[in-house]
């Protein structure tokens, strides 16, 4: 009976402890700002891929107003196509509808979608990759891949987006 009440005393005791096998782990490496040793990153929140999900939707739907609804007042863009950084004005539709303007339909194929936030940070990002195949009015086609961080601010909002492309194999 001692036995059984010691063995009941320690799974009580173990139970209650704050013992997680969920912890935040941290790994990898943000460099940009130059150390050595930068701030890592852990999973983040499946509401972060949500938001972003929404919003590639939106852009792949060619739904313009959507966009501008998930998006803060300026987003700062990193396009694949040209050099350089953008603030663009998103408070209405006029930059989205000028991008896809020679487009009559897009379709995605996405690769992976992944929440992160970096350490000791609010900040939060999703990194994802697809495949976009635009069909233009030209009746021609064009494929690229895609790799793509979306920021996210604290009101839940797209506040950046940097894209990297490739041509596919082919």
């Amino acid at each position: 009976m001692s036995k059984i009440f010691s063995i009941f005393i320690a799974l009580i005791i173990l139970t209650s402890c704050n013992i997680s096998s969920e912890s935040e782990k941290i790994a990898g490496e943000w460099l940009r700002e130059g150390s050595r040793l930068g701030k890592g990153y852990m999973i983040g929140d499946k509401k972060d891929s949500n938001i972003a999900k929404e919003f590639m939707d939106a852009y792949e739907n060619m739904d313009a107003q959507l966009m501008v609804d998930l998006s803060a007042d300026t987003v700062k863009f990193h396009p694949a196509d040209i050099g350089g950084v953008f603030d663009i004005d998103m408070t209405n539709t006029d930059f989205i509808v000028e991008r896809q303007s020679n487009w009559d339909s897009i379709s995605r194929d996405y690769i992976f979608i992944m929440p992160l936030n970096m350490e000791d940070s609010d900040g939060r990002l999703v990194t994802t990759a697809f495949t976009e195949t635009r069909y233009l009015k030209d009746s021609s086609t064009e494929t690229i891949i895609f790799y793509e961080r979306l920021y996210i601010d604290e009101q839940d909002q797209i506040a950046r987006v940097v894209q990297y492309s490739r041509p596919p194999n082919e």
